[in-house]
């Protein structure tokens, strides 16, 4: 999936930051915020949640050692035991989003089994899909405990099931646009697909070199993007562009049709779009009708008839089967449920 001679060029500190932060909540404030002193008293109800905390137990859950990703090491929690159960008093207490609890030496185990696993051939992707299947074992043993865990009713897939998905998105000999502006143009990625393998991941840097300067309207501004991109990677087989604000919303939301709405209104415009994305933008807003009907008469989900009607008409589209289908859970759904859950609380 991705080439051991990758190309990683085109950005800055600020732009890979904006860039991550749209799946990673709250980082620019972390990165600019002075860090917590470590070893700092920690009181219930003293400490608005963030960040993690992990707890190392021995055998008879009796909490080893404690240690929050911001604020260092919680000396309070040393010596006392844990009930699993009570993990989400654990990270009031602690003022953490989430905990990791391992059972000693758990670390040690995992090496090996992946030790045994590991094959000299085996890509990055199958390698990562190979640790979070053995770490989803220690967690069945109750060696590890993850609270909450988003995806612990998520399957996990195969890598060539994720080659299967990846395909639809990303064609070999193709390239991937994201372009996101919040006044002038905010972040940027492209990507390049070629003999199987992602071998360039390219800034807002390259783009703007590829383009020459923009006019500062980003929805004229794509069309000049599209015809760069072309001329200097590969065509481009699938492009997101948008303002900053805009995708980040819609990354966290939970109601149906939103995607689609946005599209419709041109708050996002997606260009190319591939069959795939515009047969699945359209079963989302049927399925956003359907939730509006069904609120608007009283639970007669009205629209939520004319799925099996939808889904033949996306069979006769295209004969390619949805990222989900292939996957066997939605991913947009699940990044929006994690972070939804890690938003850092707003101040009033």
């Amino acid at each position: 999936m991705i080439s051991a001679e990758l190309r990683f060029e085109g950005f800055d500190a600020r732009s890979w930051t904006n860039l991550v932060s749209l799946f990673l909540p709250g980082l620019p404030e972390r990165l600019d915020r002075a860090p917590d002193a470590s070893d700092a008293p920690v009181a219930e109800g003293e400490v608005r949640a963030r960040g993690s905390l992990l707890v190392v137990v021995d055998e008879d859950d009796v909490i080893l050692a404690a240690s929050h990703s911001q604020r260092g090491r919680v000396r309070e929690l040393a010596g006392t035991s844990v009930d699993r159960a009570a993990l989400p008093l654990l990270a009031a207490r602690a003022g953490a989003h989430r905990v990791l609890l391992l059972r000693e030496g758990v670390m040690e185990e995992l090496a090996e089994q992946l030790g045994a696993r590991f094959r000299s051939d085996d890509s990055y992707l199958a390698q990562l899909l190979e640790v979070i299947r053995a770490a989803r074992e220690l967690e069945a043993s109750g060696e590890l405990t993850l609270w909450p865990n988003p995806i612990a009713n998520v399957p996990i897939p195969t890598a060539a099931t994720f080659e299967r998905a990846l395909d639809l998105v990303l064609p070999d000999g193709r390239a991937a646009v994201l372009a996101l502006w919040d006044g002038p143009l905010w972040t940027a990625v492209v990507l390049r697909r070629r003999h199987g393998e992602i071998d360039l991941v390219a800034g807002p840097e390259m783009l703007v070199r590829w383009t020459g300067p923009l006019g500062g309207d980003w929805r004229r501004d794509y069309r000049v993007i599209l015809d760069a991109v072309a001329r200097s990677v590969a065509p481009v087989h699938f492009g997101i562009f948008a303002e900053a604000p805009t995708v980040r919303s819609l990354l966290r939301a939970a109601d149906a049709g939103t995607w689609a709405q946005s599209v419709a209104v041109r708050n996002v415009v997606i260009s190319p779009m591939p069959r795939t994305v515009g047969a699945a933008l359209g079963a989302d807003a049927v399925r956003g009708i359907g939730k509006a009907s069904a609120r608007a008469l009283g639970g007669l989900d009205f629209a939520g008839a004319l799925l099996p009607f939808v889904r033949e008409v996306r069979a006769r589209v295209t004969h390619a089967s949805s990222v989900s289908e292939i996957l066997g859970f939605d991913p947009l759904k699940v990044l929006g449920a994690i972070l939804r859950r890690d938003e850092p609380p707003r101040d009033e």
